[in-house]
């Protein structure tokens, strides 16, 4: 079985060929704008809100490369 190809690996980044790979693409970053704005809603100070949005950053971000790892050209 032929395996589909979403992204392509340029230099350090992943950028998605595919319509599967910028639905996931779209999917991290919409995920991420009510996570920002309840963040922000909610925080103290600057250093609160960064310490908040870390944790579904980077959980968004390896995710996202994960697929984007195993869904390109070896």
């Amino acid at each position: 079985m032929k395996q589909q190809i979403w992204f392509k690996k340029f230099r350090w980044i992943y950028l998605p060929i595919h319509t599967f790979g910028y639905l996931v693409t779209l999917l991290a970053m919409l995920f991420m704008v009510p996570i920002t704005m309840a963040v922000y809603r909610n925080s103290h100070s600057v250093s609160d809100a960064l310490y908040e949005l870390f944790v579904y950053t980077t959980c968004t971000a390896f995710w996202w490369k994960w697929v984007a790892e195993k869904t390109s050209l070896k």
